[in-house]
C-alpha cells in the first residue's frame, strides 16, 4: 500500500471550504496537483510558507496573501492562483473527493473500482470461463491456467531451458512429454479425461485447446442458467488436469505410480465431494451431484 502512495494525488482532490483541513502544499486543492511537486522543495522558502501549512494559512482577511513572484515558475503559480476562490469559514469544512472510472470527483470511495483503474487490462482470453467459474476449486483452477497458457515445467520446456532430462512421456513412454501431448494426447491421460467426458458428450476433443475451445462454447445466454453438463464438464477437465500432472510428478520424483483406474477414482472422488456443496437450484430442479449420478453411477 505504501508504494501505491504516490499515486494517490492522481485519484484524490480537495474542494476548499474554510482551508483549514487541506495541505497547501501536500493536497491536490488546485489543477495542478499538489504544489510541493509543481514548485519543488524550495517552494515553501520561495512562499514563505511552511511545509506543513494550511491551505487557510495562505490567506490573510480572505484575500490571498503571497509574496511578489521571483522566478516565472512562482509567476505563473500566482496566476493560476487568482482563478480559485480563497477559502472562508461560511463555505464549511474542506472536502476530499476520489476520482471514478468515468474521470468525475465523487465523495464515495470504491475500492474495486480503483483496483479496476490501478490494473493494466489485456484483452479476455477465450478460455477465460473454462477456467474461473464460481464453482471452480482455485487451486485446480490455477493448474489449468498454467495449463492453458503452456506455463506448467513439462519437459520439453525444461530441455529447452538447458536441464539434462529425459523427453519422454512418463505416463506413456511413446512420444516426448509436451502440453498438447500431457493433456491429453497421451493414451494415460486420454483414458482418464475420455472416460467422465464421453459420458456427457459424444466424442470429446482430446487436445488441450481444443477442449478450452468447445468448453468455451459451451454456456448459454448470460440471461440463462448455465445448463449443468456444463458445469460439471468444467470440473471434469479441471480434476482430470491436476490429476494427470500430480500422477506425473509423482513417478518422477517418488517412482510411485498409480493405474489409471486409480485415478479415475481420484477424480471421481473429488467431484462427488465438490458437487455436493451445490444445492439444486428449486425444488424442481435435480442438484449438479444428481445430474452426475445420472451420468456416471460408478467408477
Amino acid at each position: 500500500m505504501l508504494q501505491l502512495k504516490t499515486m494517490l494525488a492522481t485519484f484524490m482532490r480537495c474542494n476548499l471550504g474554510n482551508g483549514q483541513l487541506a495541505s497547501f502544499w501536500f493536497d491536490s486543492w488546485m489543477d495542478c496537483g499538489p504544489l510541493i511537486s509543481l514548485l519543488g522543495d524550495d517552494g515553501p522558502r520561495q512562499l514563505r510558507i511552511r511545509r506543513d501549512a494550511r491551505v487557510v494559512d495562505a490567506t490573510r482577511n480572505g484575500q490571498w496573501n503571497m509574496p511578489n513572484a521571483r522566478s516565472e515558475l512562482i509567476q505563473n503559480f500566482l496566476i493560476s492562483l487568482t482563478a480559485i476562490t480563497p477559502p472562508c469559514g461560511d463555505r464549511g469544512n474542506d472536502q476530499f473527493l476520489w476520482r471514478n472510472a468515468a474521470g468525475v470527483s465523487s465523495r464515495i470511495f470504491s475500492a474495486k473500482a480503483t483496483w479496476e483503474q490501478l490494473c493494466d487490462h489485456s484483452p479476455l482470453v477465450p478460455w477465460s470461463n473454462v477456467v474461473w467459474f464460481k464453482e471452480a476449486v482455485p487451486r485446480f483452477a490455477f493448474s489449468s491456467w498454467l495449463a492453458l497458457r503452456g506455463r506448467l515445467p513439462t519437459r520439453d520446456r525444461l530441455r529447452r531451458w538447458g536441464m539434462t532430462v529425459p523427453s519422454s512421456c512418463v505416463l506413456c513412454n511413446s512420444a516426448n512429454e509436451t502440453h498438447d501431448h500431457l493433456f491429453f494426447e497421451c493414451s494415460f491421460s486420454s483414458a482418464i479425461w475420455s472416460f467422465f467426458a464421453s459420458k456427457l458428450i459424444s466424442n470429446p476433443p482430446t487436445s488441450l485447446g481444443a477442449v478450452a475451445s468447445w468448453l468455451h462454447a459451451r454456456p448459454v445466454h448470460a440471461s440463462q442458467p448455465r445448463p449443468p453438463d456444463s458445469t460439471i464438464t468444467k470440473l471434469i477437465f479441471q480434476a482430470s488436469i491436476s490429476a494427470i500432472w500430480r500422477e506425473r510428478n509423482s513417478r518422477i520424483f517418488s517412482t510411485v505410480s498409480c493405474s489409471i483406474q486409480d485415478i479415475r477414482k481420484v477424480v471421481d472422488r473429488f467431484l462427488r465431494d465438490r458437487l455436493l456443496s451445490f444445492p439444486a437450484p428449486d425444488s424442481s430442479s435435480l442438484s449438479l451431484l444428481a445430474f452426475y449420478f445420472g451420468c456416471i453411477p460408478f467408477v
